[in-house]
């Protein structure tokens, strides 16, 4: 994947050849963009990044919960209070899948991929942390 805003083939690599059994969180920090930039040149309309994330997030939570998976917490954020300038999000969102291979699925689905276009021209930037997800109780 080439994109900066997917993992690198190592990334995925290690992710695949970790446990797909016990479930995962994945800790999503976002940075919109302040207008949609589409890779293949379209006219985003005006559309802002927040809101080009919003087309990929609708498509992206059906899949989600397709795959066994829930929205557990979602937020705009408030202030960076320890960071720098580069530690300054928009949102924080964690996701909790049944396990690796649930999310490994959800990204190979041809509409997730589809709806991906919208996710790349929203964010300027973006980090995917997965933690174990089996210490989320709620």
């Amino acid at each position: 994947m080439s994109s900066p805003h997917e993992p690198s083939e190592a990334q995925l690599e290690e992710f695949a050849a970790s446990d797909q059994t016990k479930p995962i969180a994945m800790v999503n920090l976002l940075k919109f963009r302040e207008n949609a930039l589409y890779a293949d040149g379209r006219d985003a309309g005006g559309l802002s990044g927040a809101a080009a994330y919003g087309l990929y997030g609708e498509v992206a939570m059906r899949k989600i919960a397709e795959v066994g998976g829930r929205l557990f917490w979602a937020a705009p954020t408030a202030q960076t209070f320890v960071g720098g300038l580069g530690d300054e999000w928009d949102m924080v969102a964690i996701v909790r899948f049944p396990n690796r291979a649930a999310f490994l699925k959800m990204i190979d689905m041809p509409d997730y991929r589809g709806a991906s276009v919208h996710r790349e021209a929203g964010l300027e930037r973006t980090a995917l942390i997965a933690c174990p997800g089996d210490t989320i109780s709620a």
